[in-house]
């Protein structure tokens, strides 16, 4: 693979979601019927955006990444693979959130697991349209 060319196309990011769209859809019906970690899913969109409501940056850290962005060839996106049943996506997407925002960056947010992800063999991407297909 032809590392320097990225398979993440400019029409793939903007298929991501934005923070809010992402707290919106862990909530929704489609993903509370998804499988879970080992037990059914449970609406975290209250913790994500508490979690985003606490999160905070140091100036040091703001005024670090507004440099960083501002850099020739500096960083002007995020890309996030997540899911809510994660304690570590419950803490670090909403601090991601901030610091994107900090920088000015663009950033989206994509699920990492189609709809079972430990039941079946992995499937093939024609099968599994909506399964993160960096996973398979």
């Amino acid at each position: 693979m032809d590392r320097r060319k990225s398979v993440v196309t400019p029409e793939r990011f903007a298929s991501g979601m934005t923070f809010d769209q992402y707290v919106a859809y862990v909530a929704t019906p489609e993903n509370l019927k998804r499988e879970g970690s080992g037990r059914p899913r449970a609406d975290m969109s209250g913790h994500l955006r508490a979690a985003y409501a606490a999160a905070r940056l140091h100036e040091s850290q703001a005024a670090a990444i507004k440099w960083l962005a501002a850099q020739p060839g500096g960083p002007a996106k995020v890309l996030v693979i997540s899911e809510e049943w994660s304690s570590d996506c419950r803490r670090d997407v909403p601090m991601l959130a901030r610091l994107a925002e900090a920088g000015g960056l663009e950033r989206r947010i994509f699920r990492r697991d189609g709809q079972p992800f430990r039941k079946i063999p992995p499937p093939t991407p024609a099968a599994a349209p909506a399964r993160n297909q960096d996973n398979i």
